[in-house]
């Protein structure tokens, strides 16, 4: 059994792989027809994402949001409940943690930083918690309540930073900066890079370690697969789906934190350009695998910095990365059906290869 997920596993990641190559030679072809050459687009791409050391840091600090919405969404798929509000869980998550940095001003960094990650954290979970309970006792569809709830989060927030906790700096949709001691360390100067990176990283491991090694990772994957089975084997499913929010909320919850401690140091009213959404396409390209989920966030934290050197170099429109993302998830999406054409295919060569020979 083992030995069959390993090879289907395999055989995933290499079609991956060739739908990434795919889509980088579509992108070859628009950049041809449009009289750019791509060698020179491509390079600036690679040399924008890796060419320096404020580059690579840039790449590295746009990869932190993606994995920790990209893990928590991935735990909720897992689970068989469908988290598509991970962008509000993100803005009350960073929400939270500003108004721990703006209003506990006198505590230690010791006790104030796990103070303003933790109110994030339970923040994003309580916000995922109700589109759970709603799911699991009124069967109430999970993929509506968490989208209406992205809205709702964004405009809560938006009148907060607004007016109660409007920055005295101007009308500019933020809160006041958080006290120093809150403020994560950059790691490479001018870069947003910062200290967050070894957070997510920690993180990162726990997940893995919890979603692949663990009874509860096992009983997630059999919620998912077959809720109706597992509950014959045992498993409680409707609490499985419950957790499984609650951690999905807590992650996407703490991305936001990271980008209010690290990057902003204060909460802003549009803090993110959409990193839940990216999160979640990563997890759904990766099949919600947490080393693909890492992997996969590089890839477009350096399609993300590439591209903006890739348009000041050569001209060439930053939206191609974003041509070359929805290629990949169309040869993603299209997975099984290309191997059923190839499969077809070949039995139809073999037939008329036995035809043939019989004729002969």
């Amino acid at each position: 059994m083992k030995k069959l997920m390993g090879k289907q596993r395999s055989e995933y990641f290499i079609s991956l792989f060739l739908s990434i190559f795919a889509s980088l030679l579509i992108g070859v072809l628009i950049m041809v027809i449009n009289g750019k050459n791509p060698i020179v687009g491509y390079s600036a791409l690679v040399t924008g994402s890796f060419g320096s050391t404020y580059n690579i840091a840039t790449t590295f600090a746009k990869t932190v949001p993606l994995v920790l919405t990209g893990l928590g969404t991935a735990i909720a798929f897992r689970a068989g409940i469908f988290n598509v509000g991970g962008e509000g869980q993100l803005y009350l998550g960073g929400f939270a943690a500003a108004y721990i940095g703006i209003t506990f001003t006198k505590l230690p960094p010791m006790i104030g930083i796990p103070l303003a990650i933790l109110a994030g954290a339970v923040a994003g979970a309580a916000y995922g918690y109700i589109p759970a309970i709603l799911k699991v006792k009124y069967k109430v569809d999970e993929v509506i309540t968490t989208i209406m709830l992205n809205t709702v989060a964004a405009l809560f927030t938006g009148y907060l930073v607004n007016h109660p906790f409007a920055t005295t700096q101007g009308k500019m949709g933020a809160t006041e900066i958080i006290a120093e001691q809150y403020q994560f360390s950059k790691l490479i100067k001018l870069s947003t890079l910062n200290t967050s990176i070894f957070y997510m990283a920690a993180i990162a491991l726990i997940i893995y370690y919890l979603m692949e090694k663990t009874s509860f990772g096992y009983e997630l994957k059999m919620t998912g697969q077959n809720s109706q089975f597992a509950r014959y084997g045992g498993i409680n499913d409707k609490k499985q789906m419950i957790v499984a929010m609650l951690i999905s909320g807590g992650l996407c919850g703490m991305a936001g934190v990271f980008e209010v401690l690290g990057v902003h140091y204060r909460f802003l009213q549009n803090i993110s350009p959409g990193y839940a959404f990216d999160g979640m396409l990563i997890a759904l390209i990766v099949k919600n695998n947490p080393i693909g989920i890492i992997l996969m966030s590089i890839f477009f934290g350096a399609l993300k910095t590439g591209s903006i050197s890739m348009e000041n170099a050569t001209g060439i429109p930053s939206e191609l990365v974003l041509v070359i993302q929805s290629i990949i998830i169309l040869f993603i999406a299209g997975e099984a059906g290309f191997k059923n054409i190839y499969k077809n295919w070949r039995l139809k060569k073999s037939s008329e290869r036995k035809v043939g020979e019989e004729n002969a």
